[in-house]
């Protein structure tokens, strides 16, 4: 055997070789290894090898019979395959990925080659032919056939892993005829002119033209406006191959365009593509000089917001609403320094609002309604001077939005119309809310400054609806002549009396229902919250409950009995009648808010429920994520069969207490934006921790400790709010993370894993150095030094036995807080005992506990037994997974001439 191949990381583009790519790996021809007789397999894939295979490839092997290996995939190999190698019989040659034009039809019978398959595929089986592909370049089996290249698109090789735009050169026309017959131009509603021979192109409908010199040269092709005109089919990338084209304009057509093969389109500034079948946003970066772009209403099947499009520095117009994106909105935000308009409706976007967003200072519209966004609005929102829009309402989805206190928007002279409709905002408005009096207290004539005054007497929109806003309604806003602000559905308890004179307040109501069409009075209520007209007043609500709140859209006792109805299904599904405690359940006699494990809050409603120990069974029904305040739901220690789905529905929830319940499954978890703590300890979860568990920007506590969770964890990067992480006790792998973005972390445990690399120079690089920590990296495959770097914390408590360390940096040893004083008494021996030692249990010296006694078997820092650690855990992981071992033999002493 020879195994050279080189990593594939650096391998041929797309599985074709690029020809003029930077080498990587091995160059030169292919050895004919001519004088090995024994030689079966040949592994160089992913090097630079050129030309062609020898006539004399492998001639020395005897027995033409044998099985025979050869690997060249994705090299840059050229030639035909020479037709030597037809005396072996049973030959598997890997081809992929090369320059490779043409292939010997009489290979396509050798029945028993590549296992056999070419008895099925023929010719296929070995590379697929010019024009298709797949992602192995040859056929496997009958579902794994060559694909051909989609229009516009080829394969100019044998064993294509992809396809690649076509490269030919066309003239205006030709590429405007090439349009007109990939979307069905004979069907288009206006074809005026179209393909006729003797009319300018210039002179096509929705075709316009400019001469590009002063002199009236060349008019050529700067513009396309095709809207609503019924194109259908697959827009050809050779569009934006006309140099001069400005413009394009396809919306509300039944296209896709396929932007990542469109070659650089240097003069492209405006395109419009809303409502068509726009698949994928990827390749959008080669319009470098675009300043709108419209993809509004497409699907692009939950694409994340490519990279590219942040590179767009021109863009002053970007509509993005409604297009099935996903992901986080990127900190790369920022770099759109231009941007004007920024709508970007109705998507999953998820986590934060990055701060960034406060690097568009020239920023007039921002739209981010109808998303999944959480956490607070950033405070750099303040930055954005020019601001006269935003919209960031959660009408549509079940979640809990943004929270934080109610910020102010002091200072944005320009902001008229500000909606944050069904978030969870928090407090009382401030007496400072839309307040610019820093500005106009200088006199300043500024074009801010008269923007502010003017604001004053003009029609200013504010749409709170649905958040935790409490307290009364501040005088302070009757500096506003004429405010439409709706506040209803909070907790909002007065309004001072000054509004109520504010005739023109709510589109001129209050100077015909008083205060009422601004709230309806505590104890009443209408679909509004407030009265609009003479047939929506408010009503006095029925029943002995009452909210102390204005503005209700909905009577307690109504929010109250659907309560209690999911309660009653919640004790039906999951076995009440065995409880441990069920006092005071199913009792019409007593209030919900008296039933055991119940508790209430904003006025009556329920916002926790804990029966944790207490024998509930079966699967709690996703209606309990309807409560609309549920903020604490403690379930741990019983038997059930939880289940995520709905837990976006939970708006408020805060804490999910599921230990010790047997839970098997993460699925579903992503959704639950709004959780502060999880606690998931000691159930049955199995495999890699999902993904999307990234989603809980909000987690300040995460317990996921004793399960049996393998692979490498998902980056917790975005968790800025994460102050205790305990994971101990699964199986999980990979290199230590630093936790460097975790600025509050204060509390790791990682024990009893199978972490490795080493701890790094950047560990918990933000938290500050004032802070008292609590480390945990015991019993993991953790390398090198105990990094000096750390000695920049005053106080932590740091458990490392039983690790791979070898050393410790001196500078953490002299910090006589740690480990609760031991550090001052036993130095470095405090922190890990040295090669040659062990202390039982700790693995470290302790006041009043075990001490570092000798031991030749310890090789390392820190063991808390005296046992080679290596072999231990060697042959505990043996027998717990029962490993495959797999040999390469590479033949290192090989030279490639």
């Amino acid at each position: 055997m020879i195994a050279l191949q080189h990593s594939s990381a650096n391998g041929a583009v797309g599985g074709i070789s690029t020809g003029n790519s930077i080498a990587r790996g091995l160059s030169g021809k292919i050895p004919a290894f001519d004088n090995n007789p024994n030689l079966r397999e040949i592994y160089l894939s992913a090097n630079s090898l050129t030309g062609g295979i020898p006539n004399s490839f492998l001639r020395a092997v005897i027995t033409k019979t044998d099985d025979i290996t050869v690997d060249l995939v994705g090299n840059m190999l050229s030639e035909a395959l020479p037709q030597t190698l037809g005396q072996f019989s049973n030959l598997n040659i890997y081809l992929a990925g090369n320059l490779i034009s043409e292939i010997d039809e009489s290979f396509c019978g050798n029945a028993n080659w590549m296992n056999g398959e070419v008895d099925n595929g023929g010719c296929d089986a070995i590379l697929c032919p010019i024009g298709f592909y797949n992602e192995f370049g040859r056929q496997i089996n009958d579902e794994t056939v060559c694909k051909s290249c989609p229009f516009t698109f080829t394969a100019p090789y044998l064993g294509s892993t992809s396809c690649t735009p076509d490269s030919t050169e066309y003239n205006e026309r030709e590429i405007l005829t090439k349009l007109y017959r990939a979307t069905s131009g004979s069907n288009w509603y206006d074809a005026d002119n179209w393909l006729e021979d003797k009319v300018s192109i210039c002179d096509w409908h929705g075709i316009y033209c400019e001469a590009q010199d002063s002199q009236g040269g060349t008019r050529m092709v700067t513009e396309i406006h095709l809207p609503s005109n019924k194109l259908e089919g697959i827009v050809p990338p050779q569009i934006f191959n006309l140099i001069f084209l400005t413009m394009f304009n396809v919306r509300d057509n039944k296209v896709d365009v396929e932007l990542y093969a469109m070659r650089e389109s240097p003069a492209l500034q405006e395109l419009y593509l809303d409502y068509t079948r726009l698949s994928s946003l990827k390749g959008i970066g080669r319009a470098t000089k675009l300043r709108t772009l419209h993809v509004q209403e497409n699907n692009l099947r939950g694409e994340i917001i490519p990279s590219e499009l942040y590179t767009l520095g021109e863009l002053k117009h970007l509509y993005i609403s409604d297009a099935n994106l996903s992901g986080p909105l990127s900190s790369k935000l920022g770099n759109l320094s231009k941007l004007q308009e920024f709508y970007c409706h109705g998507n999953d976007l998820t986590g934060e609002i990055p701060e960034t967003v406060g690097d568009l200072t020239n920023l007039e519209v921002l739209v981010l309604s109808e998303n999944l966004f959480v956490g607070p609005l950033p405070g750099s929102i303040s930055n954005l001077l020019k601001l006269e829009s935003l919209f960031v309402n959660n009408f549509t989805r079940r979640s809990a939005g943004l929270s934080g206190p109610l910020p102010t928007f002091a200072g944005m002279p320009y902001l008229r119309q500000l909606y944050l409709n069904e978030n969870s905002f928090t407090g009382p408005i401030p007496e400072s809310f839309l307040s610019n009096e820093a500005l106009l207290s200088t006199n300043s004539i500024s074009p801010e400054a008269v923007a502010a005054l003017e604001r004053r007497k003009r029609k200013v929109n504010v749409g709170l609806k649905g958040n935790r806003i409490e307290g009364s309604i501040p005088k302070s806003l009757t500096k506003f002549q004429r405010l439409n602000i709706d506040l209803s559905d909070n907790l909002i308890t007065s309004i001072d009396d000054e509004i109520c004179k504010m005739d023109s307040w709510m589109g001129n109501d209050v100077g015909t229902y008083g205060c009422k069409s601004v709230l309806c009075p505590a104890g009443y209520f209408n679909r509004y919250g407030r009265q609009t007209n003479p047939l929506t007043p408010c009503e006095k609500c029925e029943g002995a409950e009452q909210s102390e709140f204005l503005g209700a859209t909905k009577c307690l006792s109504e929010i109250k009995q659907r309560e209690k109805e999911i309660l009653e299904l919640f004790y039906n599904k999951c076995g009440g009648g065995r409880w441990k405690n069920k006092d005071g359940w199913l009792d019409d006699s007593i209030d919900i808010c008296n039933w055991h494990g119940i508790s209430c809050s904003n006025g009556g409603s329920i916002d926790t429920i804990d029966v944790g120990s207490n024998n509930v069974i079966g699967t709690p029904p996703k209606e309990i994520f309807e409560l609309e305040n549920l903020a604490y739901l403690w379930l741990y220690s019983n038997p059930i069969n939880f289940s995520f789905e709905g837990i976006g529905q939970a708006k408020r929830l805060e804490s999910l207490l599921l230990d010790s319940t047997g839970l098997a499954s993460l699925k579903g978890i992503g959704r639950a934006y709004q959780l502060v703590d999880l606690d998931v300890r000691f159930n049955n979860l199995k495999g890699p921790i999902p993904d999307e568990l990234a989603n809980l920007v909000n987690l300040e506590t995460l317990s996921i400790s004793d399960n049996k969770l393998t692979g490498e964890p998902p980056s917790l990067a975005r968790m800025h709010r994460l102050k205790s992480l305990r994971a101990a006790n699964n199986d999980l792998t990979g290199f230590l993370p630093s936790f460097e973005a975790n600025h509050l972390l204060k509390t790791i445990d990682l024990s009893g894993n199978r972490f490795s690399g080493t701890i790094s120079t950047s560990f918990l690089e933000s938290v500050r150095t004032s802070e008292t920590l609590y480390i945990d990296l015991s019993k993991n495959r953790i390398e090198g030094k105990v990094p000096g770097e750390l000695a920049r914390f005053e106080k932590m408590t740091i458990y490392l036995k039983d690790n791979y360390i070898f050393g410790i940096e001196r500078d953490v040893c002299d910090n006589s807080s740690w480990n609760d004083g031991d550090v001052e008494e036993y130095s470095c021996n405090a922190i890990l005992c040295p090669p040659g030692t062990f202390a039982p249990g700790k693995g470290r010296q302790s006041i009043g506990g075990s001490e570092c006694a000798a031991c030749k078997k310890a090789k390392f820092y820190g063991q808390s037994q005296c046992i080679d650690l290596q072999d231990f855990y060697s042959s505990a992981f043996s027998r717990g997974v029962g490993v495959a071992l797999t040999m390469i033999v590479t033949a290192a002493s090989f030279l490639l001439m």
